[in-house]
């Protein structure tokens, strides 16, 4: 897609141009050279007075409109830095210009990035009310009304959630990048062949070690976990033993006197047995995620998914019988070959299992997503289906008493919409707040995690990055970033 960009202002840079032009064109490139992508846009963004002047061009084809706003004048809701206010300004003009051309409006406006929520807690902290942040949303950012009413619910779940946490206390990621088969939609770093899943035994060799030094460290630093997550892939692929030693290794090394909660993302239910499920309990683990992301067989085979609704059903039953009172299911809204009908029976037979976890992904169109080569209009902005599904669950859960409690977005996502947690009251997953909304760090084990150190006013993130891949992870190992994490907190967290 070709950009041309008049910004005499210098404060919003060409990578937000391009973002903000992926809420209309998703899965839009943005080369150097020669552009052959019958799509384009143009950006003007300059001072006016006490605001800021922005008009956008967008064409798709041989058809094209403009947009333009100025902030001069404009009463906003909250007060507003200047990058703020020309946001305000390029971002309106442009939401005019994409409702023209292509007869839409966007749900979230023109907000870019992963964390809509963090925006309404920033100002719910800073003692705004609701009706404030509610006009922000609405009248500055042009969300709809009933984005706006799931951001704040959010907002004051994550508020009341991270009451007491931060500090000197912490998250934890263990990373199992290794799936049984590799689903249409996925783009994580996960292994599926059985050469590649002939490397799990040495993996989990090198993993044990990152586990133990990372614990000495923070021993050394003083910090505490308050969360501890293992996903993947899926973490289900290993065997009994092997699910006894890498969790053992985290329960024997770490102080976990602050600690409220011990997650193990079995995920495929395909993958899931007894011993298994026994052994992550025997390990400390509270809560476990299986997830079907649809109910509907044809939908499965279609998303390269291998398990049946059967074996999902008898692994929610396994998990009860283990113990676990805290169970997590994951549903996706806008995969090929499902209906409004058929999603809405998914929902409905997870809903009446009793979970006291239902997350609700909407499908994600990813750059290494093989669904991206093999389908056909894969990418849909508009979203129709997407959108009314993940209504559907918002109104269904708020009749069945489950609450939002953490909320975030990406590219390229199906109508623009979102992913959303919801909860039973008191079984809310903090480490997936911890880690969406950088309140506080989360350090990582494993091939293609990252620990993120996070300062006290969550102003500076400082990000360490394990090697992407597990054959590199394996050939080359670097060590957890010991030095780094050392000098981050006593120069940030010393009283």
């Amino acid at each position: 897609m070709k950009l041309n960009i008049y910004n005499s202002t210098g404060l919003l840079n060409n990578y937000y141009f391009q973002t903000l032009s992926l809420l209309y064109f998703p899965g839009e490139k943005f080369p150097t050279g020669v552009d052959l992508s019958p799509n384009s846009a143009d950006y003007y963004l300059e001072k006016r007075g006490d605001g800021y002047y922005g008009k956008a061009v967008l064409r798709a084809g041989e058809y094209s409109a403009e947009g333009e706003f100025c902030t001069d004048g404009y009463i906003f809701s909250v007060p507003v830095h200047d990058e703020l206010n020309a946001q305000c300004a390029i971002g309106k003009a442009m939401v005019q210009a994409g409702e023209k051309l292509f007869g839409f409006s966007l749900p979230w406006g023109y907000i870019t990035g992963l964390r809509p929520v963090k925006r309404a807690r920033y100002y719910l902290d800073r003692g705004y009310d609701d009706e404030t942040v509610k006009s922000l949303f609405i009248n500055d950012h042009n969300v709809s009304p009933e984005k706006t009413e799931l951001s704040i619910r959010t907002a004051h779940n994550e508020i009341r959630m991270l009451e007491g946490v931060g500090g000197k206390t912490a998250g934890l990621y263990i990373s199992i990048p290794f799936c049984p088969t590799r689903c249409q939609y996925c783009s994580f770093v996960s292994y599926s062949t059985p050469r590649l899943l002939k490397m799990l035994p040495d993996y989990v060799e090198l993993l044990i070690k990152d586990i133990k030094d990372t614990a000495s460290v923070l021993g050394e630093i003083g910090v505490k976990l308050s969360a501890i997550y293992v996903g993947g892939g899926t973490p289900s692929i290993l065997s009994p033993e092997h699910t006894r030693r890498v969790l053992g290794t985290v329960t024997e090394n770490f102080d976990l006197s602050s600690l409220r909660e011990f997650t193990f993302e079995a995920g495929r239910p395909d993958t899931i047995t007894a011993d298994k499920l026994y052994a992550a309990k025997e390990s400390g683990v509270t809560r476990v995620s299986i997830n079907p992301q649809s109910l509907n067989e044809n939908v499965l085979r279609a998303i390269g998914r291998q398990h049946t609704t059967a074996q999902f059903f008898e692994a929610y039953d396994i998990a009860r019988k283990v113990g676990f009172d805290s169970i997590n299911a994951d549903l996706i809204a806008g995969l090929p070959e499902d209906t409004f009908d058929t999603f809405a029976s998914s929902f409905e037979k997870v809903l009446s299992m009793g979970f006291e976890n239902i997350t609700l992904h909407t499908l994600s169109i990813k750059n290494a997503a093989a669904m991206r080569f093999e389908k056909e209009n894969v990418y849909d902005p508009a979203g129709k289906l997407a959108i009314s599904c993940v209504q559907y669950v918002y109104d269904r859960m708020m009749e069945s008493g489950m609450k939002p409690y953490y909320l975030y977005r990406q590219k390229n996502t199906v109508g623009n919409a979102e992913n959303t947690g919801y909860s039973v009251p008191g079984k809310e997953n903090l480490y997936n707040i911890l880690m969406m909304e950088e309140h506080s760090s989360v350090f990582a084990c494993g091939a293609g995690a990252i620990t993120k150190l996070v300062t006290p006013d969550e102003e500076i993130i400082d990000r360490i990055a394990h090697q992407k891949y597990p054959y590199e992870y394996l050939a080359e190992p670097k060590g957890i970033g010991a030095d780094r994490i050392k000098e981050f907190y006593f120069e940030h967290f010393n009283d």
